[in-house]
């Protein structure tokens, strides 16, 4: 079998477009996620006194871009630089609120959408570089792909699984190929966040702190959910756009509206406590009315005294949007319950993101 190496370092850009290969963060895959160029070429189509019937003679590329799609099972930090796991969810938000814990020691980052993102107080002007290291043949290079920007994040838990991080980006360009940026190192193995390390919560929450930087969560008034599995889907609807600026890439990107959708397949059930599925789906069809989901992986392993990794997803608002019950000869009835992201004007966001590492920025 021939050479099959490859692997993602992610740079923050100071500037975006500018790219950054020395301080990076390594992130392991779980598809090839090699960045898909789009390049605007053109054949010329001018009277040049050329025999027309002949055919085209020359093709001008007007414009280049790029996309990608990363999966990457979820780690609470990043392999080198540890916080660029929280710069690329930072990236997509558009702000993040990092502070330590006086008494625990472990640093906390709180994420929620940004109504100007890219603000000085907010990102600025910078942008991320994926630094796809593979071969070509025996020998590794770094293909930077520069002026990322991140348009949606994806969670995905099923029983049985590691949890599944999905980022879509869109981008300026492709640098020159450089020598391979070596020396690639991965977060621990206790720091996965997976199915045994999550809780999940409907009803009231307590959130401390004010809103939306938010500095911990308490859940002693909610009842759990207990899933096959469960899968958050957020797009913030970024648009990269060319303009008359005098480069051949996207150097304005516009921001759309929030977007949250969520789904959970669980057994379709009333029982005397805890959380009823088909009290739910009744709901559903009696009212519009909301409802909400708090999900918690709690790695076990400690980022200060007495505290550990982990990762919060907070939806205090969602609207139901249905499923209805399946049923089948030969299993118990299941039901995927469908609901899409409200905004809270008490959380002050649709939806929020808390990761706990010991990185003191991200």
């Amino acid at each position: 079998m021939s050479t099959n190496r490859l692997y993602l370092a992610i740079g923050e850009e100071a500037v975006r477009g500018v790219k950054e290969s020395g301080a990076v963060g390594f992130i392991p895959l779980l598809n090839p996620a090699i960045p898909k160029m789009e390049f605007d070429d053109r054949r010329r189509k001018e009277f040049r006194g050329e025999e027309a019937a002949k055919g085209d003679t020359a093709v001008v590329r007007m414009g280049q871009r790029w996309s990608a799609s990363i999966e990457t099972p979820f780690y609470t930090e990043a392999g080198s630089s540890a916080g660029l796991v929280g710069t690329v969810l930072k990236h997509f938000f558009g702000k993040c609120d990092s502070a330590q814990n006086g008494a625990t020691g472990q640093y906390y980052h709180m994420m929620s959408p940004a109504v100007d993102p890219f603000s000085e107080a907010n990102l600025g002007n910078k942008g991320l570089t994926l630094n796809l290291n593979l071969n070509e043949g025996a020998l590794m290079k770094n293909w930077p792909y520069a002026g990322g920007r991140v348009k949606s994040i994806a969670f995905e838990q099923e029983a049985g699984s590691a949890l599944k991080l999905s980022v879509e980006l869109s981008g300026q360009k492709r640098n020159d190929t450089e020598n391979e940026i070596g020396g690639a190192e991965f977060a621990a193995e206790p720091l996965r966040c997976d199915y045994k390390s999550l809780k999940i919560y409907t009803g009231p929450v307590t959130r401390t702190g004010t809103a939306p930087a938010f500095t911990g969560f308490s859940f002693e008034g909610a009842t759990r959910v207990k899933p096959d599995k469960v899968s958050i889907k957020m797009e913030n609807g970024m648009e990269d756009a060319m303009r008359l600026s005098g480069v051949d890439y996207p150097d304005r990107t516009r921001v759309g509206q929030y977007k949250v959708t969520a789904e959970m397949t669980i057994d379709w059930e009333d029982p005397a406590s805890g959380f009823s599925s088909a009290a739910e789906f009744r709901s559903w069809l009696a009212s519009p009315e909301s409802s909400s989901l708090f999900l918690h992986w709690d790695t076990g392993t400690q980022a200060g005294t007495g505290a550990n990794h982990a990762l919060f997803i907070d939806l205090p608002r969602l609207q139901r949007i249905g499923g209805e019950p399946e049923y089948r000869l030969d299993k118990e009835p299941m039901i995927t319950l469908k609901y899409e992201g409200l905004y809270s004007a008490g959380a002050g966001y649709m939806a929020g993101v808390m990761l706990v590492n010991t990185a003191s920025a991200v």
